[in-house]
C-alpha cells in the first residue's frame, strides 16, 4: 500500500520507491467552475494519463525539461518529485474562454501574432486571480530568472505542440502549464498535459475536442466521446 502524499480534484500523489520520485494517479473525476461542478467519467483517468505521458515524452525529446519518467498502466505516471510553484501559466495562441469576458472587445478565435502568456495564482478559494510578473516576484513565488525561464519554456512548449497538433488535424488554441523545482532547483514542467489543460479545435470545422464541452453543460456521454477522440487523435489508436 503506497503512502498518499496529497490529492487534488483529478489526481492523487503517492510516494514512489525513490525519495526523489512520486506516482501520479489520474482519477476519473471531471470538474469545472473551481470544483463546484463535478462528475465521474469512467475511463477518463486512463485517457488523461496516457495522453500526458505521450506529450511529456514528446517534449523531453524536444529538449523541454519535464517531471516525466515513466508511464505506469493503466492510469499513472512516475515522475520526479517537484516543489510545485503555485502558479498556472496560460499560453494563448487564439482568443477563447474567459479572456473574452475580461476583454470583450476581442473577437473569439482571433490569432495573436505572438503567443499571449498569462499568470494566475493557483488558489480555488480566490478563483485563481491573474498575476502580473511583479506580483510573482513580490509574493516570493519565483525570482526574475525563474520567471523568464518559465516564459521561455512555455513558448518552446507552445511552438512544439502547435506543430504536433496540426499534424493531427488540431489547432492548439491555448494551454495551461504548471512548473516545479526538482531536488537540484531545476525548473521542470509538471502536472499534466491533456484535454483538461488545453483547448483543441478541429482545423477544418473549429469544433472543440477538449474539456470545454463539459464546461458548457453537454451530456456526459458526449463529453466522454470528446475525450476518446482526443486520445485517438493524439495517441493514434482507439482508447
Amino acid at each position: 500500500m503506497r503512502h498518499k502524499l496529497g490529492e487534488g480534484k483529478t489526481k492523487i500523489v503517492y510516494a514512489a520507491d525513490k525519495p526523489d520520485t512520486v506516482l501520479l494517479n489520474f482519477k476519473d473525476d471531471i470538474t469545472a467552475l473551481d470544483g463546484k461542478k463535478h462528475d465521474i467519467l469512467k475511463g477518463k483517468g486512463r485517457i488523461n494519463a496516457t495522453i500526458s505521458a505521450k506529450l511529456f515524452e514528446e517534449l523531453e525529446r524536444a529538449g523541454v525539461p519535464t517531471h516525466f519518467k515513466e508511464y505506469i498502466q493503466p492510469n499513472s505516471i512516475l515522475a520526479y518529485k517537484l516543489e510545485m510553484i503555485p502558479i498556472e501559466v496560460v499560453c494563448r495562441n487564439y482568443a477563447a474562454g474567459h479572456l473574452l469576458t475580461r476583454l470583450p472587445m476581442i473577437k473569439r478565435g482571433t490569432r495573436y501574432k505572438n503567443p499571449l502568456i498569462e499568470f494566475y495564482l493557483k488558489n480555488d478559494a480566490l478563483h485563481d486571480p491573474i498575476l502580473a510578473e511583479d506580483h510573482i516576484r513580490a509574493l516570493g513565488l519565483a525570482n526574475e530568472r525563474e520567471v523568464q525561464e518559465i516564459k521561455n519554456i512555455t513558448k518552446a512548449v507552445g511552438k512544439y505542440l502547435t506543430k504536433f497538433m496540426a499534424a493531427r488535424g488540431l489547432k492548439l488554441v491555448d494551454f495551461k502549464l504548471e512548473f516545479g523545482r526538482d531536488k537540484y532547483r531545476k525548473l521542470r514542467v509538471g502536472d499534466e498535459l491533456n484535454a483538461d489543460s488545453m483547448r483543441l479545435w478541429d482545423l477544418k470545422t473549429g469544433r472543440g475536442v477538449d474539456k470545454d464541452l463539459y464546461r458548457k453543460g453537454a451530456p456526459l456521454s458526449k463529453v466522454m466521446k470528446v475525450y476518446e477522440e482526443s486520445y485517438r487523435r493524439i495517441i493514434g489508436r482507439k482508447p
